[in-house]
């Protein structure tokens, strides 16, 4: 399937002629023959034509179609039109190898997930967020350095979070309703402030701090967290990445090898290998069955000073993407033989931040250059596919799920992109007092992490 026509040409497409409206002036036979003309023209069309004038249309104009009159509601929510459904799924956010794990669990699958998160996605942007920070004694005691956001529940709100510090904690959170459950708004040990307008109806509560991870011995600089695998991993300023136990709060093993601090981390393979990058400069793969290091590259040019700020793992391409300090471009390292054999050019100073959306081809880096720009790693240049200018500060951390983008920044606020859309940005996120060190974003709800030692819960739709 493709899509990309405009609203206008599917309804001239599937049959649906257009007519003037007749004349006062004439007369009663003629009003019937132009009466019966467009009965005729309105006949219903085979359901075979619907389906191939549905298939051209964007995921927003299906969405306009289906609300359009009670027949394409019909069409549209027939059991037999889910793959149409699936077909937009996976165009707006790129994901693949779900739909196996949905046929067996009901009809129409496709239709409710993509309509429940458009609906979210949808509406970015079209009023002020509601916002709960947290900080305090039962809170971060330093700059928060790295968050992750898990699942989270389009009609429950509710889900998992993780963050980190440079005072050597890691806390998960958990999410509520409003209307439910206990929140830390209610405890005499943290600060929890709503801003911009009170909490209502299905906006997300403060997070309830739940677990604490103690074992680093320093500040922790990168997260990995799955919960569906029940997997978390994290990167020091001890040199180590530890593999923690989401149960028992404690670290199952440590991986160690690297020179300087890890500051760098990407799961492969199903959760199976996991691929560090330190201020050494040097990536190493790892095989967290046996715990040992499968594979080392770098570090680029063989300077040790090109430490590495960040990378993504491309499982797609079986490649890696990594940044490195005095650098100003992006290297494509074959997981294979681990040797670099591609740069992307276009970034005029450090890159400090690079983000990959499952199996796509596409990935976002954030720079000093106070740039956001998009690469498509199919493309047979090695220039950016867009560039996104709004922030007054180095870019410091930034997310793609979709077709959507958060990035946050040293002038302490976040943004919100559609790169469809790369001339403004969707939204603006204001509150921090210093920097924004971290980001995760699932669709309706935003986690930052900042200098200000706070973390903030942003509910924006």
């Amino acid at each position: 399937s493709h899509f990309g026509l405009s609203g206008g040409q599917p309804l001239l497409a599937a049959g649906m002629r257009v007519e003037p409206i007749p004349h006062p002036a004439l007369g009663w036979q003629q009003l019937a023959a132009v009466a019966t003309k467009r009965r005729r023209h309105l006949e219903p069309l085979p359901a075979e034509v619907w389906e191939d004038t549905f298939y051209f249309v964007s995921p927003g104009d299906l969405c306009a179609l289906r609300a359009a009159c009670r027949t394409w509601q019909q069409r549209l929510d027939d059991p037999e039109a889910d793959s149409l459904w699936e077909a937009a799924y996976r165009s707006e956010w790129r994901l693949y190898g779900w739909s196996a794990a949905w046929v067996h669990n009901g009809a129409n699958l496709w239709r409710i997930r993509f309509l429940a998160r458009w609906w979210a996605h949808g509406r970015w942007g079209t009023r002020p967020p509601t916002v709960s920070t947290l900080m305090g004694k039962k809170a971060h005691g330093g700059t928060v350095t790295c968050v992750a956001l898990g699942e989270c529940g389009l009609d429950s709100g509710e889900g998992a979070a993780l963050s980190a510090s440079d005072d050597g904690s890691i806390f998960m959170w958990r999410f509520t309703r409003a209307g439910g459950g206990h929140a830390l708004a209610g405890s005499p040990h943290a600060v929890a402030q709503q801003h911009h307008r009170q909490c209502q109806g299905g906006d997300v509560r403060c997070p309830q701090r739940t677990k604490q991870f103690y074992g680093h011995a320093g500040p922790v600089w990168c997260l990995c967290f799955d919960p569906d695998r029940e997997l978390l991993l994290s990167g020091g300023y001890d040199g180590t990445v530890k593999v923690w136990s989401l149960t028992g709060e404690r670290c199952q093993a440590t991986l160690r090898g690297h020179d300087g601090w890890v500051r760098s981390l990407d799961v492969m393979q199903g959760g199976r290998s996991v691929i560090s990058g330190g201020s050494d400069g040097i990536l190493k793969l790892w095989n967290l069955e046996t715990q040992q290091c499968l594979q080392s590259a770098g570090p680029p040019n063989g300077d040790p000073r090109h430490s590495t700020h960040c990378l993504a793992a491309l499982e797609g391409q079986n490649a890696l993407l990594s940044a490195h300090s005095g650098l100003g471009h992006l290297l494509l390292w074959d997981l294979a033989t681990m040797q670099n054999h591609k740069s992307f050019d276009g970034h005029d100073d450090d890159i400090y931040a690079i983000h990959s959306d499952g199996p796509a081809s596409l990935l976002v880096s954030g720079s000093k250059d106070r740039t956001v720009r998009v690469w498509d790693v199919r493309l047979p240049g090695n220039e950016a596919a867009g560039v996104l200018r709004a922030h007054t500060g180095a870019v410091l951390d930034v997310k793609l799920r979709g077709n959507r983008i958060v990035s946050a920044s040293m002038d302490k606020t976040l943004r919100m992109w559609d790169i469809r859309a790369p001339h403004a940005p969707v939204a603006t996120l204001e509150g921090h007092s210093a920097e924004v060190h971290c980001v995760d974003f699932r669709d309706r709800m935003v986690l930052s992490g900042s200098r200000d030692t706070s973390l903030k819960v942003w509910t924006v739709v």
